[in-house]
């Protein structure tokens, strides 16, 4: 198999919209996973840490406008997710951050890779942090010596997430995906039976709005983080195709959104305006069905971590011109930089512990820049043909072409009005229309994911830092 930042991406000359990036060259033959199993990987990207810290937002956005946001945010990342594949398929580019140089220019590109970092950084750090609480919790009520939770976060860093690091791509992680996956249902489920036996002494406030709705989105886009890996998840498809990437992603994205709307009602319900940015935190240690909850979340996390970092290690690697594929180096660097990275996150789990800062503070700054803002610049720029003057230009022709051809119709040859006196309706069909409504409908969409990613990005980090 070649290398799959060399691929051929593009299949130039086809006529209508998007059919000329349905179909690889045989010459290739990738091989790589069904959509089923990608859609997994790309659910287990989205669905993580950021699960329990719902009701949390839920209640800082208010219940109605929360739960509003929940889907709008879903669809948006989904528009994200399909918006770098097309872009990537019409540059022949299928790395995000080359993507953006070939889009951006150098501006964007850099502005990328350091939100990108930041995003991921602080992803991995959250991830591990969360497993140290949980692991360190659970230790405490079964285990007969204490154990710290720095050294918990070690521990497990070292000898069950860094050899899963190693990996060209996340293709082979996808049945680990399908299991962090499972654990799923049962930790909803416990939240959902058991959150009632601890209600009904909390204040529950049903509001339009709520008391911080910028930082509440910021951690709702965090939640929703999944563009970081479009490309790994893209290039580990067996049919690489629009089509097939359309399907993987868009069913992730109703299963993301489904699940955490039950997630976020549920715990909101139950704790209301107490839920702490870990919801599981708001029960007692003594519930043996949540401890199981907890167990099971703490490997979901484990599994997750290497979905949020092989972004990392790909846009350091790039900066530095180490990535073995692009470069045609050897794989020393790479992994060297794997290991002093990674070993940098989990010294900072070990340290940080304000879990709802740092949600709140990663998914305003670099979150809503990274999963939103830059994928629809990207669209705008380098995914399709539209443009304001190529609109305006559009209906200047169409308007154009109707008053000439009625002028013709509506005379005969000698310059006399034709038997019927009026002027004859204009045949639509006749003329060529160069923009189509999907492509319009997209690119008006595109911009409409770039103002909320701006909006999250500016107002949201200014009212974080205003309030610490």
């Amino acid at each position: 198999m070649p290398s799959v930042h060399s691929l051929d991406l593009s299949n130039a000359g086809a006529e209508d919209g998007f059919s000329e990036y349905e179909d690889m060259s045989a010459t290739y033959a990738p091989t790589g996973e069904t959509t089923v199993k990608v859609g997994f990987n790309v659910l287990n990207t989205i669905i993580g840490s950021g699960i329990v810290c719902l009701p949390y937002a839920l209640h800082n956005a208010g219940f109605v406008f929360g739960l509003i946001m929940l889907g709008v945010i879903a669809a948006l990342s989904q528009f994200s997710l399909y918006a770098l594949v097309v872009a990537g398929k019409r540059t022949n580019t299928a790395h995000f951050s080359s993507l953006t140089q070939v889009a951006l220019g150098q501006p964007g590109y850099h502005f990328l890779n350091y939100s990108m970092v930041i995003d991921m950084v602080g992803t991995v750090v959250l991830y591990l942090m969360l497993v140290g609480d949980l692991v360190s919790a659970l230790a405490k009520i079964y285990l007969p010596v204490v154990v710290s939770r720095s050294s918990v976060i070690m521990v497990i860093s070292l000898i069950f997430v860094l050899p899963m690091l190693f990996f060209r791509n996340t293709g082979p992680l996808a049945r680990l995906s399908i299991v962090s996956i499972l654990c799923l249902p049962y930790i909803i489920l416990a939240v959902a039976f058991r959150a009632p036996l601890y209600a009904g002494k909390k204040a529950m406030d049903f509001s339009l709005f709520g008391p911080r709705i910028l930082p509440a989105m910021g951690v709702l886009a965090f939640t929703y983080s999944s563009c970081h890996a479009a490309f790994p998840n893209y290039l580990g498809l067996k049919d690489r195709s629009v089509k097939s990437w359309l399907r993987a992603s868009s069913s992730a994205s109703v299963g993301a959104g489904l699940i955490s709307m039950a997630f976020a009602v549920t715990g909101f319900l139950a704790f209301g305006s107490k839920a702490e940015a870990n919801v599981l935190n708001n029960f007692p240690p003594s519930d043996n069905y949540i401890n199981l909850g907890r167990l099971l979340f703490a490997v979901t996390l484990i599994l997750t971590t290497p979905m949020a970092f092989y972004p990392i290690r790909d846009t350091v690697t790039e900066m530095f011109h180490i990535d073995p594929e692009r470069h045609g180096v050897s794989r020393v660097p790479e992994s060297i930089c794997t290991v002093v990275i990674f070993v940098a996150c989990a010294l900072a789990a070990a340290v940080f512990t304000d879990l709802g800062l740092a949600y709140e503070l990663i998914g305003a700054l670099s979150s809503s820049v990274v999963n939103f803002l830059l994928p629809s610049l990207i669209y705008i720029w380098a995914g399709t043909d539209v443009t304001l003057v190529a609109i305006i230009r559009r209906y200047g022709r169409i308007s154009t072409t109707a008053n000439a051809s009625a002028a013709d119709d509506a005379y005969d040859g000698q310059g006399n009005l034709n038997s019927q006196g009026e002027m004859p309706l204009l045949m639509r069909h006749k003329i060529k229309d160069p923009l189509g409504a999907q492509e319009i409908g997209l690119w008006l969409m595109a911009w409409v994911v770039a103002g909320f990613g701006m909006w999250v990005m500016v107002l949201g980090t200014y009212n974080i830092g205003r309030d610490l």
